[in-house]
């Protein structure tokens, strides 16, 4: 990654914020401070993911990842992509 900040975005919106706190598919352990909702988008050439708090990890299902992961493309392609796209699973 080369490019990051700390400071919450004061831009998300309100829908965003009221997933905090939530555990859709219950609580992962001790840790978890429930739902966090992200913003995906593309910022002069580059791929940001806008939080609405500080975040220090995040937990999903395989369906939410693989979500994700199709999100993360479909930006990567809008960023300008160069490398050839290479999908392994069972690894």
């Amino acid at each position: 990654m080369s490019h990051h900040s700390s400071k919450p975005n004061p831009e998300l919106s309100e829908a965003m914020r009221k997933l905090l706190g939530e555990y859709p598919n219950g609580r992962m352990n001790a840790d978890d401070s429930g739902a966090v909702a992200m913003q995906v988008g593309v910022e002069e050439g580059r791929v940001v993911l806008r939080f609405p708090k500080p975040v220090a990890w995040m937990g999903m299902t395989g369906d939410e990842a693989m979500g994700l992961a199709q999100l993360l493309m479909k930006h990567a392609r809008a960023a300008g992509i160069t490398a050839p796209v290479v999908l392994r699973i069972g690894e």
